[in-house]
């Protein structure tokens, strides 16, 4: 077996549960659990590398992170807490047709881009009626809040393709948010109909009808045949994506080569733009019950920090919050919408220095600070303003040189 398939299921679940029970303290009587849970998941990794003639560090890059997360707890130094926390949330919140309500959205964007008058208006730049599209979004998320709050739990207690249904229509709830998605649904639905690359797609697939659909998924895409139909599923990371990008989406779906096409793609998901979209979905779940405390960092130090040293402690504190999910490239995220602050736990850790997860903070604040210029429809975030006021960061320089360092790991 090569090294890049090599795969240890559940490591990244062990390593975030970890984090959590590090952050909220351990109860005494569970130390020794604890202890052995660690112990004996570090001891079946480095069994199945041995098996395999790998070393943990030959793992994909999040099962590596999450190993040596777990590598380097101090086992004889954990944060024991001595009085159980109050008022427990339910593990699991079990809500039907989440996916469904999902499913149902998706067909009414695409039916509202068959009003012709409302699809030219969009394509002209000029105002289109999107209230009742956005109300019923708005009345999904209401209605998901309400069923989880009886429960004694809140949406990111979904399972996750619940969850992340839920995740979508509470992002697409945003009115400008979705002015965005149906724009970014148009160009796609008009790539189907006339792609520029029909003469290499398949002649039993050329002129079957497709379906269209965004989620926040797993993949970048999934296609399937069903009754003389081609379903497509595009990851919700797309939206806003250049008109390039949204040609190779469609000839890769369509003639499923791997070539060109796919690797654009790939490119593409690893930008600041498609993860900004990531970001955005992760926080629509539980941000403002989050910790701002993390293993090695806590953020509230970091924004006090960060805020006196440069914006004269002036500036108001956002919500703060590490994210779930280890990344290379995107190690921050700003929320106006909710006015947070989101940091990647990758930065959680003894070996990246403070003055790195400063950088981050900062960054982010400028965001906060200077908020997203609109140029023909267009939001452009990091400006040369922006992009100015970055540089005066103290060491800004070695900050970029070690997230790049990072990103390559």
């Amino acid at each position: 077996m090569t090294k890049s398939r090599v795969r240890i299921s559940g490591l990244v679940r062990m390593m975030r549960w970890a984090r959590e029970q590090l952050a909220a303290g351990i109860p005494p009587d569970q130390a020794a659990s604890f202890r052995a849970r660690v112990r004996q998941t570090l001891v079946q990794v480095e069994a199945i590398c041995h098996e395999h003639r790998i070393q943990p560090q030959d793992l994909p890059k999040p099962s590596y992170d999450a190993y040596r997360f777990l590598q380097e707890i101090d086992l004889e130094a954990l944060p024991l807490r001595e009085t159980p926390l109050v008022a427990p949330r339910a593990k699991t919140v079990r809500i039907t047709n989440i996916v469904a309500a999902q499913q149902t959205m998706n067909a009414l964007c695409v039916e509202w881009l068959e009003d012709a008058a409302q699809r030219n208006a969009l394509v002209a730049g000029k105002p289109v009626d999107i209230e009742q599209l956005s109300t019923l979004f708005q009345e999904h998320v209401a209605e998901i809040e309400t069923l989880a709050e009886r429960q004694g739990g809140a949406p990111g207690d979904l399972p996750t393709p619940s969850r992340r249904a839920y995740q979508w229509l509470k992002l697409l709830s945003d009115p400008e948010t979705l002015l965005l998605h149906l724009k970014t649904l148009r160009k796609v639905l008009s790539e189907f109909r006339k792609p520029t690359c029909r003469t290499r797609i398949p002649k039993e697939r050329r002129d079957l009808p497709v379906d269209v659909e965004f989620a926040y998924s797993s993949h970048l895409y999934r296609a399937r045949t069903l009754e003389e139909r081609r379903q497509v599923t595009l990851h919700q990371g797309f939206m806003g994506a250049p008109s390039r990008v949204l040609r190779a989406l469609v000839c890769e779906v369509l003639c499923n080569v791997k070539g060109q096409e796919l690797a654009t793609l790939k490119a593409y998901s690893e930008s600041d733009t498609f993860l900004e979209v990531v970001m955005a979905l992760e926080m629509t779940t539980d941000v403002g019950s989050a910790s701002p405390r993390g293993r090695y960092y806590d953020l509230d130090e970091v924004f006090e920090r960060v805020n006196a040293a440069y914006f004269s402690g002036k500036l108001p504190r956002p919500q703060l919050t590490w994210n779930q999910v280890l990344t290379r490239r995107k190690f921050g995220h700003y929320d106006a919408l909710r006015d947070t602050v989101m940091v990647s736990i990758t930065l959680d850790t003894a070996d990246v220095p403070a003055y790195v997860v400063d950088f981050i903070m900062y960054h982010e604040l400028l965001h906060k600070q200077l908020g997203v210029n609109v140029v023909n429809g267009r939001r452009y975030a990091h400006t040369s303003d922006f992009r100015e006021a970055e540089q005066r960061f103290a060491r800004y320089a070695e900050a970029q040189d070690f997230l790049k360092s990072l990103a390559k790991v």
